[in-house]
């Protein structure tokens, strides 16, 4: 299974925004961390849209967490970014060649409700916790301003 690049930039950035937990992130600041500020902007979208993120506008405006980190999984940020894009079976759209069922349905919606189980488990404040446990985290991290 390969991760994509958004539910990536969306933990990374969110792990960030942990991070400085007591002020306003800015979008340029998040971007400064080698990501599109315009792609950035949709991801971050999603992610305040969902209830993760709040946003705000003018000279003091940016991003905060809109609950506390041990309240968001990572299950949470994969939902946000990438709604039900796991799988979708097209028999039922006459779009597959095959006719009647196959399994690779039954198989694929097995293996989603494992991996967002697993997603469920981790907690952002863990997951920082995780990251700043060695130091190379830090090491990596532009300075904030």
């Amino acid at each position: 299974m390969r991760i994509s690049k958004k539910t990536e930039y969306a933990v990374h950035s969110v792990l960030y925004i942990t991070y400085y937990k007591d002020r306003t992130v800015l979008l340029d600041e998040l971007s400064a961390q080698g990501i599109s500020r315009e792609y950035l902007a949709k991801v971050m979208r999603l992610l305040t849209k969902s209830g993760i993120l709040k946003s705000s506008v003018g000279v003091n405006g940016g991003y905060v967490l809109a609950k506390p980190s041990d309240c968001i999984t990572l299950e949470d940020i994969f939902n946000a970014v990438e709604g039900d894009t796991f799988y979708k079976c097209e028999s039922r759209s006459r779009k597959c060649g095959l006719a009647g069922r196959c399994g690779l349905s039954d198989a694929f919606s097995s293996a989603k409700a494992m991996f967002l189980n697993e997603l469920r488990k981790r907690k952002i404040s863990e997951m920082l916790d995780i990251s700043l446990s060695d130091g190379s985290w830090m090491k990596n991290l532009k300075p904030a301003g």
